[in-house]
């Protein structure tokens, strides 16, 4: 007979909050000992099929993962069925005979990319609009220019002859844009946390530059805040009943298709030039491959709520914020065979329109204002035209910025504004980043780069327009809104410190 050793990790650390129990060929088979966090079981040296359930004591969170292995008729030792959480089986001689010794990790996260990709489907009774019901709001938003669902999720596809922002955006006065041909390289997922009231999803792409094979660095990561979702309800989005729902709880969150394609799908990829169309896919992946940079994307899915800090109600804490960031890293590496734990590399915000009081949230959080992930992980902020041209409104998230930026390792902070508004007007706030603008279209930093504001006026993006003859005229803040993110992440992140 040989012997099969079972025990747990969570969070990279070794556990007795988990039960295992398996079946040898049928058969339930109960453990001979129970040592610290190691199950002891005996089973056949050879011709056996052994399922294995390892059951965590937090069910909600961590659930219960199973895996099967096979000896056969000459005692090795096969896995039939291992999900990534488990590493590989180490078989070692005993004097009692071969002992298969595994380990299963439990994550809070769960891989939902496939379903997220199946209820992009524009067809069935559950998607807004479909006949006979009429549609609801405004459908324009509702026909994507490319085929939904998408016949896969990842990789993305290749876009050509697309407009990217130059380097430097602003030369001669004008807005500098080049046309260029972007293959993102990298893994896309949609993970379900489960037992999280909002977030429910977050879209990840892992560029392949940033290593996850064994020994790996920790990851630097950039947290993207997209639009808050309740200022679109009124219009017909996220929360129609015609929408897909919970059958249960007719919720629309996290499944229905508006919040899949506006929440994340259409935030990740271009659908179109985003210079050329109206409004623009934000192209988030393809900008961080047109970058260069080497930086791992977290998208959450905010939930409508009237209370804005209700939407992404947990990363708004930086304690759990970490957690989940971790966690994702250890995902990630554990689907490339490398099963340590640890801390993040260097971490990134960004934000878009109304997004910004979602990062705000974070900010101003009073339990978050000793907490290293504030004070010293997060390293770079980036505001994409916080609120169109009201000024009064962008001026909120820069005084957050201005106070983050002068705490803990506020020596290699750096924090970018993209804006339309005019920078005469945010004189007050800009000079609490030691920062002076000069007439718009410009660009103004601190003398040592790291605090940056780029006025990109609508008269700029008109003029560019002309030049390019291109379709949108921008002759209206909310054309000038939608592009500014579409295009200046590239450039945020080609002056980053990744």
């Amino acid at each position: 007979m040989g012997q099969l050793v079972l025990s747990g990790r969570i969070r990279g650390e070794a556990t007795t909050q988990c039960e295992f129990t398996i079946s040898v060929n049928g058969s339930a088979v109960s453990a001979t000992a129970v040592v610290l966090d190691q199950s002891v079981f005996t089973v056949p040296d050879a011709s056996a099929q052994i399922e294995i359930q390892a059951a965590s004591f937090e069910p909600a969170k961590y659930g219960t993962v199973a895996a099967r292995l096979e000896i056969d008729a000459f005692g090795s030792v096969q896995p039939t069925f291992l999900p990534d959480g488990w590493e590989p089986p180490t078989v070692l001689p005993s004097p009692l005979g071969l002992t298969t010794v595994m380990v299963v990790h439990f994550s809070p996260l769960r891989d939902a990319t496939e379903t997220a990709r199946r209820n992009l489907a524009q067809s069935g009774p559950d998607y807004p609009g479909s006949p006979p019901a009429p549609p609801p709001g405004d459908m324009t938003f509702r026909s994507p220019p490319v085929p939904m669902p998408p016949d896969v999720y990842s990789p993305l596809p290749q876009v050509t002859d697309t407009a990217f922002i130059g380097s430097p955006p602003i030369a001669d006065g004008r807005i500098a844009v080049e046309q260029r041909t972007v293959t993102p390289f990298g893994e896309v997922l949609v993970l379900r946390l489960p037992g999280v009231g909002a977030p429910q999803l977050v879209a990840v792409f892992w560029p392949a530059e940033v290593p996850r094979q064994p020994g790996a660095p920790p990851a630097p990561f950039l947290v993207f805040f997209r639009p808050a979702a309740a200022q679109n309800v009124p219009n017909g989005f996220f929360k129609d009943p015609r929408d897909r729902h919970d059958p249960m709880t007719n919720d629309t969150y996290p499944w229905g298709w508006d919040y899949q394609f506006f929440g994340l799908l259409r935030p990740l990829r271009y659908m179109g030039d985003p210079l050329l169309e109206f409004p623009p896919a934000k192209g988030l992946v393809h900008q961080i491959q047109a970058s260069g940079r080497k930086v791992v994307l977290v998208l959450p899915l905010p939930r409508a709520d009237d209370r804005t800090c209700d939407e992404i109600t947990s990363f708004g804490e930086a304690v759990f914020l970490q957690e989940y960031l971790e966690e994702i890293q250890a995902f990630m590496f554990r689907r490339a065979g490398n099963f340590s734990f640890g801390p993040i590399g260097r971490l990134a915000m960004g934000s878009f329109s109304s997004g910004h009081a979602l990062l705000s949230c974070f900010l101003t959080n009073p339990a978050n204002q000793n907490h290293p992930l504030l004070l010293d992980a997060l390293q770079e902020i980036y505001l994409f035209d916080p609120h169109a041209d009201q000024v009064s409104v962008t001026r909120t998230p820069l005084t957050h910025v201005a106070a983050w930026a002068t705490r803990g390792a506020a020596a290699t902070k750096i924090a970018r504004l993209y804006t339309q508004n005019d920078p005469v007007q945010l004189a007050p706030v800009l000079s609490l980043f030691g920062m002076v603008s000069g007439q718009a279209p410009a660009h103004a930093e601190t003398p040592d780069g790291r605090k940056s504001l780029t006025a990109l006026p609508m008269a700029a993006w008109k003029s560019l327009a002309e030049r390019l003859q291109g379709s949108v005229p921008y002759t209206n803040s909310a054309q000038v809104h939608e592009v500014i993110p579409a295009l200046m992440l590239t450039d945020a992140l080609r002056r980053s410190g990744f």
